[in-house]
């Protein structure tokens, strides 16, 4: 005899199960980081994010006296090969991260898109 907590329990087994698939094979939700560069190297990028133009003077400063300032929100951000050039130290970006973020100090992370912010 089929009960109502049977069909109550399989409609929710199914709906969960069915929650689960989906069409689309892109990940939509990226990680999106808003920063300055403040040094860059071979194929990445050292961005630091919640910092005001005023709170920091990246030709008066050191790298390090930056990073004490933006700790902990600074990410090495992986942009590839010779694609540094393309970027100044100074230039405020807008990072889509591809993927997840290695939650060292630096943070690392790879660059999906990178936008300059005027």
């Amino acid at each position: 005899m089929v009960t109502m907590k049977n069909v109550m329990i399989t409609f929710l087994l199914v709906t969960l199960i069915l929650s689960g698939c989906s069409l689309s094979e892109e990940n939509n939700n990226y990680t999106i980081i808003t920063g300055y560069i403040i040094d860059k190297e071979e194929g990445r990028l050292l961005v630091v994010e919640g910092l005001d133009e005023s709170e920091f003077d990246i030709h008066e400063q050191t790298v390090e006296e930056i990073l004490k300032i933006a700790d902990p929100n600074a990410t090495w951000v992986s942009i590839g090969d010779n694609r540094e050039n393309d970027y100044s130290v100074g230039e405020q970006v807008k990072v889509t991260i591809d993927g997840g973020v290695n939650t060292s100090y630096p943070a690392q992370a790879s660059a999906k898109h990178i936008e300059v912010v005027e």
